[in-house]
């Protein structure tokens, strides 16, 4: 049985240091892949406001609050998401992980002045025609409190040993009543890795992201996330709140995309506790589905 190890932080580890450090990762190099017993800790994070505020900015969440916005928790979890994925113990390349799926669960509002107990850890995998998905969870609490979580899955691409069946036809689009379009500049990799760290090279610049397959850089997941969290959830006037998204292709710089979504009749004040938004981010020609998910409340 692997020994379960346990990781604390006095302080947020460095983004930039461990992006050299996963450019030189090659993974445990397991045959039979499980994911180790890691957990991750950092106790007493303060969120500093200019960095929340610059972070808004970009997402496109209100400024002028105390509030941390519904995404900003991920920002602060991050770094030990990657230090999850950096120990020796862990037995995949981190460079070339996709991450897939993300489900955000905020119990209640979080002001800015308030400190956070971060706990991460892996907390399961499945073998897929694709590869492998991990899902790395992330429980914040306040004096105790949970106030806040996450599930993050990410793929391993593998080649199949089994045989490839019939390719499935594609379903119909969904019909939405709401548009909204957004331009997405070719710095706004650049610009949400400031404000996130996330300065993935397949983020940042054509030329970067070419040197890991891709025709051209491409948006974080986690923006276009973020982004739709500012677009949708004032529409709830909730603050406790859940979030999944699934993300489908990737948006390339730069481009536009439509927000496509439906405010279900469950808004209405006679069923609160079941109200939410289903939501496709696509291509502006309709025939692309970048993310698709739901915001509702809890």
């Amino acid at each position: 049985m692997t020994q379960a190890i346990r990781m604390q932080f006095s302080a947020t580890p460095g983004t930039l240091s461990q992006y050299a450090r996963a450019l030189l990762a090659r993974g445990a190099g397991q045959r039979d892949i499980q994911m180790p017993d890691i957990e991750a800790l950092l106790v007493g994070v303060k969120a500093r406001p200019e960095r929340v505020a610059a972070y808004a900015s970009v997402c496109g969440f209100r400024t002028q609050t105390s509030l941390l916005p519904l995404t900003y928790p991920h920002v602060l979890a991050f770094p030990l998401h990657m230090e999850l994925m950096l120990h020796k113990q862990f037995p995949l390349a981190l460079m070339g992980l996709v991450h897939i799926r993300n489900e955000i669960t905020q119990y209640r509002a979080i002001r800015q002045e308030e400190k956070l107990d971060i706990r991460c850890h892996f907390s399961g995998s499945t073998k897929t025609d694709k590869g492998l998905e991990f899902d790395i969870y992330t429980e914040i609490t306040i004096g105790g409190e949970k106030v806040w979580e996450s599930v993050s899955t990410n793929l391993a691409r593998m080649r199949s040993t089994e045989a490839k069946g019939a390719k499935k036809e594609r379903p119909p689009l969904a019909s939405f009543a709401t548009i909204e379009r957004w331009t997405l500049h070719s710095n706004l990799g650049r610009r949400y890795a400031r404000v996130s760290g996330d300065s993935n090279p397949i983020h940042l610049y054509a030329l970067s992201a070419k040197l890991f397959g891709f025709k051209s850089h491409i948006a974080h997941g986690m923006w276009s996330k973020a982004r739709t969290a500012a677009a949708l959830q004032p529409l709830l006037h909730s603050d406790a709140c859940r979030l999944t998204t699934e993300f489908k292709l990737p948006v390339f710089l730069p481009s536009a995309v439509e927000l496509h979504y439906n405010l279900h009749e469950t808004l209405s004040s006679d069923q609160p506790n079941n109200a939410g938004i289903d939501f496709e981010l696509r291509s502006v020609r309709g025939e692309k589905v970048h993310m698709k998910g739901r915001i509702e409340k809890i």
